[in-house]
This record gives C-alpha cells, sequence and structure tokens, in this order.
C-alpha cells in the first residue's frame, strides 16, 4: 500500500513536491507567462504552527482507538485542495475545522462512530483521498450542529474480491489508485481510471464525486464502470447493490448514489469494471495550426465509430506552455491521440484516425513516446504541484471544467476564454488563459480551462472568486455544465440550479430526509430546497 507523507498544506505527497532545481526553473518560465517577475516565495506554514479553533467534542474512551482530536489530523483534514483552501492553509489561522476525525477500519467501526455522531447531533463529513478541488470537504454550512466530525475513509482499503472472469474487482472505498491498479494486474485486469488525482484519490472518491479519468474515451465517467455499491447510510443502515451488467428496474440504485458527495449515505466499498491488460497500443502526436480543425476533428472520428482510448486535445497556449516547461517551443494545437486493446488489432484504428485527422490539416508527428505526447503526460501528474509553487510566489491560477455539445464548443471555448481573460484583466491587470479538451463524446467535449496571472497575497480569494465567477457565468451562457467532473461541491452549489430541475432537487432532499431527517451528513452542500 501506499507509504508517502500526505502534504498537510498542500497537494498530494511531500516527497513528490517540486525540488529546488525545479522550483528554480519555474521563477523565470512565470516570469515570461506573467510579463513580469513574481515577488520571493513565501511558501505555507508548517502544518504544528497552524492555529486552530479548541475542539468542541470529546471523544468517548470507546473510540479512543478510532477517533482523534489531534492537531496534525485536523489540519490534514481540515479543506480540501481548491484553490481558495490552499490560500487558507498559508494563513497562522484555520477556521472551520473538524473537532475530531474518525478513521474506522471496518462497518462495525464506523457504525459505532456514526452511532456516537448520533447521539450527540454532530456533522459527519464523508474524507476519501482529500483532492477536492470543489470545497467538497470543507466543513462549511455546519454552524447549526454543535461539532464536526470528518469521517476518513482511508483505513477501508482491502480488496475484498476479483471477478476475473466478469472482469470486475470489489475493494473498500479508501483503496488509492496505484494501489487498486496494482491489485488486479496479477488477474490480467487493469482499471485505466487516471484522474490528475490518481496516485492520491480514493475509490469511493472517485464515485462519490462521479470523476473522470485519463484514458477514458469510452468509459470516461466513473458512474459507468460501477457495477455494485455498498453503503452505510446515515440512519445506521447498510444498503447493498446487486452485480448486474445492465438492469431496468426501476430507478438506478447506483446512480442515486454516485455523485452523492456523502450526502446520502458513506459508501464504503464498490464493484468496479475493469479491463483486461492492454497488450496492443499505438498512439502519436497529431498538430493541428487551428484548435478549431483539432476539434472539428474529434467529432468526426467519434461520430465515425472511432473511439480511441486517449484523445486529449491542447489549444495553443496549453500546448505552449507544456512544451516551455521541458525547455522547447511550440506553435498550434496539439492532439494526442492512442488506441489500446487486450488484443484486437489497433493499428487500422490509428490509421483511419489519422486518416480523419488529415483531412482536418492534421500531421502526425510522431508515435507514441515521442517528445509532444510526452512533454504533456510528463506535465499531467506535476501540474497541480507547480500550483503548489506559485502559490508560494503570490500566483492566482487554478483550473476549471465544463462540457458542451459539439454545436456551440467553438463559440464556448472563445466566450468562456475570453470572459475569463478580461476577468484577469480588471483584478490582476492582465494574465493568460489555456485550454484542453480532456474527454470527448458523440455528442460533445468536455473544455478543462487553466487561468494564471500574478496576484495580490493580501488579495488573493477575492481576486480568484471574482475570476472564477465570470468564468461560471460564461460556462452557464454557453450552456455548459458547471462541472464535468469536479463534482458540485460548495464551490458549485450556487450554479446547480441552472442545470439541475427543481423538482429533481426537491427529490434529493426527498431522499435525504428519509435518510438522514437531521441532515448531519455533508451539510451546506445540497443546493436549498
Amino acid at each position: 500500500m501506499t507509504t508517502k507523507t500526505r502534504n498537510p498544506t498542500g497537494w498530494g505527497y511531500v516527497e513528490d513536491a517540486l525540488d529546488a532545481r525545479e522550483r528554480k526553473a519555474l521563477v523565470p518560465m512565470a516570469g515570461a507567462l506573467f510579463g513580469g517577475a513574481l515577488p520571493d516565495a513565501a511558501p505555507a506554514p508548517p502544518a504544528a504552527d497552524i492555529a486552530l479553533p479548541r475542539t468542541r467534542v470529546a471523544v468517548p474512551t470507546s473510540l479512543a482507538d478510532t477517533v482523534s482530536d489531534d492537531h496534525a489530523a485536523r489540519v490534514l483534514h481540515a479543506r480540501g485542495r481548491s484553490f481558495p483552501d490552499l490560500v487558507d492553509l498559508r494563513g497562522e489561522h484555520l477556521g472551520n475545522v473538524p473537532d475530531a476525525v474518525a478513521t474506522p477500519r471496518d462497518e462495525g467501526e464506523l457504525l459505532a462512530v456514526l452511532d456516537w455522531c448520533d447521539s450527540r447531533n454532530l456533522a459527519v463529513i464523508p474524507f476519501g483521498g482529500g483532492s477536492s478541488v470543489v470545497g467538497g470537504v470543507t466543513p462549511e454550512g455546519t454552524d447549526a450542529f454543535p461539532g464536526v466530525v470528518t469521517l476518513s475513509l482511508q483505513a477501508m482499503n482491502a480488496v475484498h474480491d476479483i471477478d476475473a472472469r466478469a472482469a470486475s474487482v470489489h475493494a473498500g472505498a479508501g483503496i488509492l489508485g496505484p494501489d487498486l491498479e496494482t491489485a488486479v494486474k496479477a488477474e490480467g485486469l487493469a482499471v485505466r481510471h487516471f484522474p490528475q488525482s490518481y496516485f492520491h484519490s480514493s475509490l469511493g472518491g472517485w464515485v462519490a464525486t462521479r470523476g473522470a479519468g485519463h484514458f477514458s474515451t469510452q468509459h470516461a465517467k466513473i458512474e459507468d464502470r460501477v457495477q455494485a455499491l455498498r453503503m452505510v447510510l446515515p440512519d445506521g443502515r447498510v444498503a447493498e447493490t446487486r452485480r448486474l451488467p445492465a438492469g431496468s428496474v426501476g430507478v438506478d440504485p447506483n446512480r442515486l448514489w454516485c455523485g452523492s458527495e456523502g450526502t446520502l449515505g458513506i459508501i464504503t466499498s464498490a464493484w468496479l469494471r475493469c479491463v483486461r491488460t492492454p497488450t496492443a497500443r499505438d498512439g502519436c502526436g497529431i498538430a493541428f495550426e487551428r484548435f478549431e480543425d483539432a476539434l472539428e476533428a474529434a467529432r468526426t472520428m467519434l461520430q465515425a465509430g472511432l473511439y480511441p482510448t486517449q484523445l486529449r486535445i491542447l489549444d495553443p497556449y496549453e500546448h505552449m506552455v507544456s512544451r516551455m516547461m521541458a525547455g522547447r517551443s511550440a506553435r498550434g494545437a496539439l492532439m494526442v491521440l492512442a488506441f489500446e486493446s487486450a488484443g484486437a488489432p489497433v493499428a487500422p484504428l490509428m490509421a483511419a484516425a489519422c486518416d480523419i485527422a488529415a483531412q482536418h490539416g492534421g500531421a502526425a508527428e510522431a508515435r507514441d513516446g515521442d517528445e509532444a505526447t510526452g512533454d504533456w503526460k510528463n506535465t499531467f501528474f506535476r501540474q497541480p504541484y507547480l500550483r503548489d509553487a506559485m502559490l508560494d510566489h503570490g500566483a492566482l491560477l487554478d483550473t476549471f471544467e465544463t462540457a458542451v455539445t459539439w454545436s456551440p464548443v467553438p463559440m464556448a471555448y472563445h466566450g468562456i476564454r475570453q470572459a475569463v481573460l478580461d476577468a484577469l484583466g480588471r483584478e490582476c491587470g492582465g494574465g493568460a488563459v489555456t485550454c484542453r479538451v480532456t474527454h470527448a463524446y458523440p455528442d460533445g467535449c468536455c473544455l478543462y480551462f487553466g487561468f494564471f496571472a500574478a496576484g495580490e497575497r493580501a488579495a488573493l480569494k477575492s481576486q480568484w472568486q471574482a475570476v472564477r465567477d465570470a468564468a461560471a457565468e460564461a460556462v452557464i451562457a454557453h450552456g455548459g455544465t458547471a462541472s464535468h467532473h469536479h463534482a458540485m461541491g460548495r464551490l458549485h452549489r450556487g450554479y446547480a440550479r441552472a442545470e439541475l430541475p427543481e423538482a429533481f432537487i426537491d427529490a434529493l432532499h426527498g431522499a435525504r430526509a428519509r435518510l438522514d431527517s437531521a441532515g448531519r451528513m455533508n451539510p451546506g452542500l445540497l443546493p436549498a430546497p
């Protein structure tokens, strides 16, 4: 199992943070992007130096092995890893923190914790890997309760069963991505679900947030891969769905709990559909003069029945940044394309895709492993660590994503990008915006934007909020979703009514009332009824 040290005030693991050499190279590059020098670094304080409110709960002796009010545990579980979360963690005092952290090892211990919380009317916030960037685990909106307990699922990380014949695995909700992948490998299976948080996000977190991963064009969203779930409900009941390839007996119960973010119960384990370990692979980078041509090529491929295992498109700005970080130059857009299988030929599929790309002005640069795709892959998992380092220098930078049907995609891309650029100009005097297509479907795609600028340390959260508000308004105006795969969380709660029917919001609250009449599970997250 993974043994690295979780960073209590930053992304991922302490061991994987940018080293001195990487940080030294980052500063001049940032200056080139922002058009000026950044201030000296002011890193986050040690977790031990961050002042916390006094805990309001007394941990009973019977739960001493499961529940802790230790300072370090409270800091680690106080926030997710959104930009405002990271700004908070750079302060000397942290409010809105859990009073205690529970880490049950099995359902028996979990039920004991819930029984204690129920007896004391304590709010409960389920916590997977803690990588939420939408405020999904931040103890806000809990004022009606005399205390808050964050419930970490990471100790419930066992692999319970592997059904090699059905290509599926049953594991505890707390298992991390690499550990799950390792577990199924011996059976000739692969999970192949690689979100950017892959190394420290959990199976339960993927399901609870309806996450999406790299290498997932055909099965982009985790809800398409969930075969069955086991839930501990707020009222103490245990619910387990059946393992079936498909069904139509009423509303799919898996779909009710996928994306519920802890408000309708706690996912304790899941059966997940896997794939056979790929043995055939072909991929390349394809260069386009214009982002719009790459988009049209992708649409044509998918509507022709070609489903690359990997299909990502970097706009010229994203392409430039990824190559700049590798010390090289770039121009135009880049499509990262790959097919893989457990034995079926992939060369004809690759040839057909490249032919479609050529019809839209695309030129294959090289086969899999070339510099263009390699630069992007190497940057992908490092980007959040870069954000930490840039934030040390007072930079304003973040990402957001949406999904739009193909017809308005070009207009949405330009409109959203311009709205964010305008907001950066008002708030920071300028900045930059990048975009990449991370997931594509026959009817549309996910546009994943990044923005960055030189900020003001004392005003970073207000600057960020102004830019995100401008982005959200532009997304809604162009018919996009508030979130393709980052979940709703508290960040998108205010925009939920733009896409969730009023009757559906009522149904959610009706379900919650039957399962959690006190509303103690992750309060402050659902849109108001």
